[in-house]
């Protein structure tokens, strides 16, 4: 098996916000994309609820995912969108199999 860490995560925005916290998510997910260990970072609308966000991810270690989260710019962004959430995100761990990309 691989020593990837991915995650699903189901986050429910209050009604009528989930545009917003779309674009929170895109602009906390700007850094990753000079980031070496995040191999993945997909902010999904869900086709069927209108309030449901999801986010995959897919990192190179548990260890460099929790770095990148703990990174003082992330703080401000999670500040933002909490208030617009429907309790907090749903997390998952998942193990990657393969496929396409890996």
């Amino acid at each position: 098996m691989n020593n990837y860490y991915a995650l699903i995560n189901r986050i429910t925005a209050r009604p009528g916000k989930r545009d917003e916290v779309i674009e929170i998510l895109l602009e906390a997910g700007s850094p990753f994309q000079d980031n070496p260990a995040c191999l993945l970072y997909l902010v999904n609308a869900d086709a069927r609820d209108p309030d449901v966000i999801w986010v995959e991810d897919l990192w190179t270690s548990k260890e460099a995912h929790a770095t990148a989260m703990a990174a003082p710019p992330m703080r401000p962004q999670v500040a933002r969108a909490l208030p617009l959430l429907v309790g907090m995100p749903e997390q998952t761990e998942i193990i990657p199999a393969g496929g396409k990309g890996l």
